[in-house]
């Protein structure tokens, strides 16, 4: 590795073994809980007995990947691809020494799209045996390996018991629906416990790519919704944000998870601009904008909200609009469209012209500090151990 400093992931993943929902799950939603059903193009992810082609295991991940990283990969796959690392925590800490990463924030693979079900009392029973797993999955190398709960946020009072049960079982972040089924926007009122809540827990609260009740399809063209999949998280953080509730939470902090990180250079000077310009006139067409803090939207989103990446070379070329503090790298680990494997020799050539201390930052420092990782920041040579970056 010739980054001289060891990486830290702001979203990797695990996959789910095939038992972890019918072994984990009350009885009485056994014979719906996800699994992995084989068919004869191979494996696929099955939810409440649904499947799809685009549930294939090979989508998911695949150990052809360490012989040729940059292979063309289809759907097909069999569980038996899928490398170790993804499910055994011990071989994951070999896979991280290998990468030069020290730790690493860990996602759900397949479950990104339970979001999807409808049944609210059985969507909640799959986060709750999913965070019990990744709960356990972590604690074989808490100072490597911290998790991102799923949370149901439909039912308040059930989010919250549920954020507050994984943060006493070590969990480091939650993610929620990037929009929500009923239409509301997250500012409504209604949601304010739950906000609070994750302040209180210190507990930041993901927006990862796909993680939807409401869907990212728009045009019919595959290549179209990839370019363009970003787009639902951008107007979820841009409502947080003119709708108060950032404001109302200042402690809150939002992460848009690998949704890339140059889609703020889309708005943030367009929200200040239309905020001086619009907002006496704006109200008598819609909700009223709510900025008591007298931030202008910008720097609510400099204060509160980060952006995670795999390959944005715009996004780091532009740091100093996005803020050097909001931007943070992960692997994707162990999915086909990863920064994986050679993670670091990947991440240093879009680092060509960026300074040690924005690398530092960027590839480290800015996912310990949003998260409070027990970890030690990166120093520059000569700096004082346990310096500020």
């Amino acid at each position: 590795m010739s980054l001289p400093f060891k990486l830290v992931s702001a979203d990797s993943h695990i996959a789910e073994p095939p038992d972890l929902f019918t072994k984990r799950m009350d009885r009485k939603y056994r014979d719906r809980a996800p699994r992995i059903v084989s068919k004869e193009k191979g494996d696929y992810f099955s939810i409440d007995g649904a499947i799809n082609e685009g549930s294939m295991v090979g989508l998911l991940a695949t150990k052809r990947k360490y012989s040729d990283p940059d292979a063309r990969f289809g759907l097909e796959g069999v569980w038996a691809d899928v490398p170790e690392g993804a499910y055994d925590p011990d071989a994951r800490v070999k896979e991280l020494d290998r990468e030069g990463i020290e730790a690493e924030l860990i996602y759900t693979s397949f479950g990104l799209g339970l979001f999807a079900i409808k049944d609210l009392d059985f969507r909640h029973a799959c986060f709750q045996a999913f965070n019990d797993w990744l709960a356990e999955h972590c604690a074989a190398a808490p100072k490597r390996l911290f998790g991102v709960a799923m949370i149901t946020a439909d039912d308040i009072d059930r989010g919250v018991t549920e954020l507050e049960r994984c943060a006493r079982m070590g969990m480091r972040g939650a993610m929620v629906s990037i929009g929500e089924g009923t239409g509301e926007g997250y500012g409504a009122a209604k949601f304010g416990k739950f906000w609070s809540a994750a302040e209180d827990l210190g507990i930041p609260i993901s927006l990862h790519v796909s993680a939807t009740e409401t869907g990212w399809s728009n045009t019919g063209s595959m290549f179209a919704d990839f370019s363009c999949v970003f787009a639902p998280t951008m107007y979820t953080v841009t409502d947080m944000i003119f709708s108060g509730l950032l404001d109302r939470h200042r402690k809150l902090k939002i992460l848009s998870v690998e949704n890339d990180a140059s889609w703020p250079l889309a708005i943030l000077e367009r929200m200040d601009d239309r905020w001086t310009h619009d907002r006496h006139w704006a109200a008598a067409l819609g909700p009223q904008a709510s900025l008591p803090s007298g931030r202008l939207p910008s720097q609510v989103f400099h204060d509160q909200v980060a952006c995670t990446f795999m390959r944005d070379r715009t996004a780091i070329v532009n740091r100093e609009i996005i803020g050097r503090d909001n931007l943070m790298w992960g692997a994707d680990f162990p999915h086909f469209d990863g920064g994986w494997p050679n993670c670091a020799e990947r991440l240093e050539r879009q680092f060509g012209g960026v300074s040690l201390e924005d690398q530092m930052r960027i590839g480290r420092n800015n996912v310990i500090r949003f998260y409070d990782l027990p970890l030690e920041l990166a120093t520059e040579p000569g700096a004082m151990a346990g310096a500020s970056a």
